[in-house]
């Protein structure tokens, strides 16, 4: 399911976009299903394909999300770790959600004693002001399944060979102050969750155990 879940999208299926930036998702899906975003950063929009435009609102998830139905798809790619308020950000997203709609997640991946492979985390942890958490397997699906939504179906994304690139190219960059950036066909320069979860209902299945 990890893999094929846009598969399961039906035409009269309402998704969201959460932190939709300038839309990109939104345009990809549009003839597919009812699908909107939703991001604090409303200047993005103005990038938006101008016929999508109408599909994105301002909203902060940790305080509500500003329709009045629900969604059979809710999509959190790459924010939830900068959400400090994450425990209300996933209530908010369950209470969006129809009974057996699902949250589709991605959100760094906590790697003991290797998580200095991301530099935005180092940024944060040495005093950066924006978060950048990176998760442990039990705590991200422990909070899931306190506002009902259970695993369905997941997969770790990333390679360690990307380290040593994502870090010469760092330093290319802020220590060198040049613009040259190496390319490499390693691998992605990421460790992520990714998840699939399903609003608690009448019928859930686990296809790995937690």
């Amino acid at each position: 399911m990890i893999d094929t879940w846009e598969e399961l999208i039906k035409p009269n299926h309402n998704l969201l976009d959460i932190g939709c930036w300038t839309g990109k998702r939104i345009n990809n899906f549009k003839d597919k299903c009812n699908v909107y975003g939703i991001d604090i950063n409303t200047e993005r929009f103005k990038e938006a394909p101008k016929e999508i435009r109408g599909r994105l609102k301002y909203g902060d998830v940790t305080k509500n999300i500003p329709f009045s139905y629900s969604f059979d798809w809710i999509i959190l790619t790459e924010v939830l770790e900068h959400i400090e308020q994450e425990d209300a950000a996933l209530k908010n997203i369950s209470n969006s959600l129809k009974e057996g709609g699902r949250l589709v997640l991605s959100t760094p991946k906590h790697i003991p004693f290797l998580n200095f492979w991301d530099p935005a985390w180092l940024r944060w942890k040495f005093g950066g002001s924006e978060r950048h958490k990176h998760f442990k397997r039990e705590e991200l699906f422990t909070q899931l399944r306190k506002h009902n939504l259970i695993v369905e179906d997941y997969k770790i994304e990333g390679s360690l060979n990307w380290l040593f690139i994502r870090w010469f190219n760092v330093f290319l960059r802020y220590v060198l102050r040049v613009n040259k950036q190496v390319n490499s066909k390693i691998g992605p320069g990421y460790f992520d969750w990714v998840v699939i979860a399903k609003k608690k209902g009448k019928s859930v299945t686990t296809n790995k155990s937690l």
